[in-house]
C-alpha cells in the first residue's frame, strides 16, 4: 500500500506539473523533476529513496523501466535513416559543439575534483544537445533541419561516450584498452542490430503481421519486449542497458525506411509509430524524471541527509557558464567554418545549449554507480534544467526581428 500511494502521488503530481510547464512553453521534464525534488529529502523529506527499502526498491525498479522506455522512444526518433543522410554542414557543427562543450566541462570538472572519472562523466553530460528540446522551440527557424541533425548525432555521440564510461566504471579503469574494447563492442552491436533490423523489419516486414492486432497492443509489446531484450545483451556483454534499449529504437524506426505502396499505409505507419511513442511516454518517461528529482538529496552515507549547502554556487556558476559558452563557442565555430556568418552563428550556437533527458540518464547512471557523489549531481541537474530553461528564451532574444 506504501508503494501504490507513492506511486499515485508521484505521478498525478508529475503528470500536472509537466502539462503546466509543456503548457507555457517550457519542457515538462522541469516539472516532473522538480516534484522528485519537492517530495523528496531535499525539501519536504516525504519519500526517501532508502536502499533495501521495498518501497524505494520498487520506485528505483519503475523509475528503471521509464528509463528504457526514454532510450527506447530516443531511439525510434533518431531514425536511422536520417543519421546515413545527415548533411556535412550539420556533422560539423555537432562535433565541433560536443568538442568544445566536453573540453570545457572536463576542465571544470577536474579542476573541482581531481577525479578523472567523475569529469568525464559531467563533460559528457555538458557535451550533449536535447533533441526534444531543439524539435519543440525551432518549428518556424529556416535552419530547423540542420539543427535537429546536429542534435541527433550529438545522441549517437553522448550514446558512445556512455558506453565507454559504463566499461570503465565496471572494470574501475579507464585506459587504451577500456577504450579500444569499448568501440569495438559498441560498434559490433550496432552492426548487428543494423542488419537485423533491415532482414527483419525492411525485407520481411515481419511488423506487418503485428499491425492486425493493433487495437490489442501487440505493436506496443513488441517494443518494449525488444527494448527489454537488447538491454539485456547490452549488460551481459559490459555495456550500459540504455544503450540496448537505444538500439532498440533503432531498429523500430528502421519501419520508416519502407517503401509504402499508398498513402494510406504511410499514414498508417505514422499513426501507430505516434500511438507507441505517446503511449511509452505518457506514464512510465515521467516516473524516471521524479526519481531524479528524489535523488537530488540521496546521500550515499547512511544516516546523513541532504543539506543545500552541500551545492557549490562557484561550481554551479561555472558549469553553467561552461554548458552555454561550450555550444555557443564550438556550434559557433562549426557554423562559421561550413559558411554561416552573422546573426545565423548566434542562432544555431544558442538553439544547441539545451539539455535534457539523454543528459539526466548520463547523470543518474554516474549517482548511481558512485562515480558522481550527490553534491556534484545536484549540482549538474540544477545546469541541465537551467540551459532547458533558459535556451528557448534566450533563443526567442536572439531571432527577434
Amino acid at each position: 500500500m506504501e508503494f501504490l500511494l507513492a506511486l499515485l502521488v508521484l505521478l498525478l503530481l508529475a503528470k500536472v506539473f509537466g502539462e503546466a510547464l509543456h503548457y507555457i512553453g517550457l519542457s515538462s521534464l522541469i516539472g516532473e523533476v522538480a516534484v522528485g525534488i519537492i517530495l523528496g529529502p531535499a525539501l519536504l523529506g516525504w519519500i526517501i529513496i532508502t536502499p533495501g527499502d521495498s518501497t524505494s526498491e520498487a520506485i528505483r525498479g519503475v523509475a528503471l523501466l521509464g528509463l528504457i522506455v526514454l532510450m527506447l522512444v530516443a531511439g525510434m526518433n533518431s531514425r536511422f535513416d536520417m543519421l546515413m543522410k545527415v548533411k556535412f554542414k550539420a556533422f560539423v557543427i555537432s562535433i565541433s559543439g560536443v568538442a568544445v562543450s566536453f573540453v570545457l566541462g572536463f576542465w571544470v570538472a577536474y579542476a573541482w575534483s581531481q577525479q578523472l572519472l567523475t569529469s568525464l562523466f559531467v563533460a559528457a553530460v555538458l557535451s550533449n544537445t536535447a533533441t526534444e528540446v531543439v524539435i519543440r522551440f525551432t518549428e518556424h527557424s529556416p535552419f530547423r533541419d540542420l539543427m535537429v541533425g546536429a542534435a541527433l548525432i550529438d545522441d549517437i555521440f553522448a550514446v558512445y561516450i556512455l558506453g565507454i564510461l559504463s566499461t570503465a566504471t565496471l572494470t574501475q579503469t579507464l585506459d587504451f584498452s577500456v577504450l579500444i574494447w569499448s568501440t569495438l563492442g559498441i560498434v559490433s552491436f550496432f552492426i548487428i542490430v543494423v542488419y537485423l533490423s533491415h532482414e527483419l523489419i525492411i525485407k520481411r516486414n515481419i511488423m506487418r503481421k503485428l499491425w492486425r492486432f493493433q487495437q490489442r497492443g501487440i505493436p506496443l509489446t513488441f517494443a518494449i519486449i525488444l527494448a527489454l531484450v537488447l538491454a539485456t545483451v547490452a549488460q551481459r556483454i559490459g555495456l550500459h542497458a540504455i544503450i540496448g534499449a537505444y538500439m532498440a529504437g533503432l531498429f523500430i524506426g528502421r519501419l520508416r525506411e519502407r517503401p509504402m505502396v499508398t498513402l494510406q499505409s504511410r499514414i498508417r505507419l505514422n499513426t501507430m509509430m505516434e500511438s507507441i511513442t505517446t503511449s511509452l511516454q505518457s506514464l512510465l518517461t515521467p516516473m524516471f524524471f521524479v526519481f531524479v528529482g528524489l535523488s537530488f538529496g540521496m546521500n550515499p552515507s547512511p544516516g546523513q541527509l541532504f543539506h543545500w549547502s552541500q551545492i557549490s554556487l562557484v561550481l554551479l556558476l561555472a558549469l553553467t557558464i561552461a554548458a552555454f559558452g561550450g555550444k555557443l563557442i564550438g556550434c559557433g565555430a562549426g557554423a562559421a567554418a561550413v559558411g554561416y556568418r552573422g546573426r545565423d552563428l548566434a542562432e544555431i550556437g544558442t538553439a544547441m545549449c539545451a539539455r535534457g533527458s539523454l543528459e539526466l540518464a548520463i547523470l543518474q547512471f554516474g549517482l548511481l554507480s558512485g562515480v558522481v557523489d550527490s553534491g556534484l549531481f545536484a549540482v549538474m541537474v540544477m545546469t541541465a534544467l537551467i540551459t532547458t530553461i533558459l535556451t528557448p528564451i534566450l533563443y526567442k532574444y536572439v531571432t527577434r526581428k
